[in-house]
């Protein structure tokens, strides 16, 4: 009981001393997130409040994939230029001001155009805030500090769905105004308790190559010749091709085999469970491992919980399933931007991550419909070993970064020896 009472206080010592901005981000992260009443029943709002019916609420989904593949992109480039701290404060108040227009406006080219908006400003925020936390702490604590992001993330998610369930009884345009006060809560915390953590713009910081240096096109460049990242990227899509099923086709297919709404409701919730319950000491305890090796082990994982999802067919199967691709999830959320920033040149942090969150935006866009499209012609027969495979094969990618990162130590350790 004592060892485990001293483990205990040991990981949440760790999650503790961590920056005071760091838990800044993350207290914003959770009011953003728990307010985001909008998306969860946006398709319900513009199919039936709306009545444009649910081929233009799925257009919206895909014109919003649109702007977050520029954005992400833009955000990054930004990021870098002008700071982490104007971008994410222009993305979240701006996000802010586009929900509010969005709960008024009732022309559908008027709100199609509003979503391509939406997405342009609020999906900025997420490379300039994966920049800004791999500046406040050194390498050993950023998977801490991303698993405490992923963890506030999630835990706000839960309780959004409730919350706005409960606003929408009574009006939708309560979805709107609250989504759009924690938005700006989020960018007003931001504001006037987080200071810039660009190397340039903060003083007593010195880089042998000042951000202001690098250009877009030698940034490009840059990162079309690290060959580990253009690795990444590759695997990073792949997996995104597969983990957008768990929340697109998962659910028709569970409804087909009988289950009910609310029955498939209380399956996907073990989901955000698992990852309040394990994110934080799962991720203290791997932190003393090589992160490639990690989110190999979290690839596997992946795999292994979508492949047996081709033999579920009761409750408990499901939830063994959706209970061993959460642990996968678990196991690399707050490495894969860790080793992003690893590999990321200061100067160029910013756009590291948005070329990382662009090929998972990219992936997600992708993967909603082309899962839905296997599903639809060739059944759950075929989806879900197809999914395996594709998780194999990023599997496979991150171990050819093993691969390299090994050989390149042994050759180091060689070279230092001589």
């Amino acid at each position: 009981m004592t060892a485990g009472i001293s483990a205990v206080r040991s990981t949440l010592r760790a999650y503790a001393d961590l920056p005071v901005p760091v838990r800044l981000l993350c207290l914003g992260s959770f009011i953003n997130r728990a307010g985001s009443f909008v998306f969860v029943f946006l398709t319900i709002y513009i199919s039936e409040q709306l009545g444009f019916g649910i081929t233009y609420a799925a257009n919206c989904f895909g014109v919003f994939g649109l702007g977050s593949i520029i954005s992400s992109l833009a955000g990054g480039q930004l990021a870098d230029r002008i700071g982490r701290k104007p971008v994410m404060v222009f993305a979240l108040l701006g996000g802010a001001a586009a929900l509010v227009l969005l709960g008024i406006v009732r022309d559908r080219w008027g709100f199609l155009g509003l979503i391509f908006v939406f997405s342009l400003a609020i999906e900025m925020y997420r490379p300039a805030a994966s920049a800004m936390v791999s500046d406040l702490v050194s390498a050993a604590e950023r998977p801490l500090a991303f698993g405490l992001m992923y963890i506030a993330f999630n835990l706000g998610f839960a309780c959004a769905a409730p919350v706005g369930g409960l606003l929408a009884q009574f009006s939708f345009k309560l979805l709107f105004w609250g989504d759009a006060a924690t938005t700006a809560a989020y960018g007003l915390i931001i504001l006037f308790f987080i200071k810039e953590t660009h190397p340039k713009l903060t003083r007593g910081r010195r880089t042998e190559l000042q951000p202001s240096d690098v250009g877009l096109l030698d940034a490009v460049q840059h990162i079309l010749r690290n060959k580990t990242f253009l690795l990444i990227a590759l695997a990073t899509f792949l997996t995104s091709l597969v983990f957008i099923q768990a929340f697109s086709t998962l659910p028709i297919h569970m409804n087909q085999l009988g289950f009910s709404k609310r029955d498939i409701g209380l399956f996907l919730s073990t989901n955000g469970i698992l990852i309040v319950l394990c994110q934080l000491p799962v991720t203290h305890m791997l932190n003393r491992f090589e992160r490639v090796g990690v989110i190999l082990a979290g690839e596997l994982l992946l795999a292994a919980g979508f492949g047996l999802t081709t033999f579920a067919v009761t409750g408990p199967m499901f939830l063994i399933t959706i209970a061993v691709w959460t642990m996968g999830e678990v196991f690399q959320a707050a490495f894969k931007q860790s080793l992003v920033a690893d590999l990321a040149p200061v100067q160029m942090r910013g756009r590291y991550m948005g070329a990382y969150s662009l090929c998972h935006a990219v992936g997600l866009s992708v993967g909603a419909p082309l899962g839905g499209r296997i599903f639809d012609r060739w059944g759950s027969h075929v989806l879900w070993p197809s999914c395996f495979a594709v998780m194999i094969t990023a599997a496979a990618v991150y171990g050819v970064v093993f691969v390299k990162q090994w050989s390149a130590f042994v050759t180091a350790t060689k070279t230092g020896s001589t």
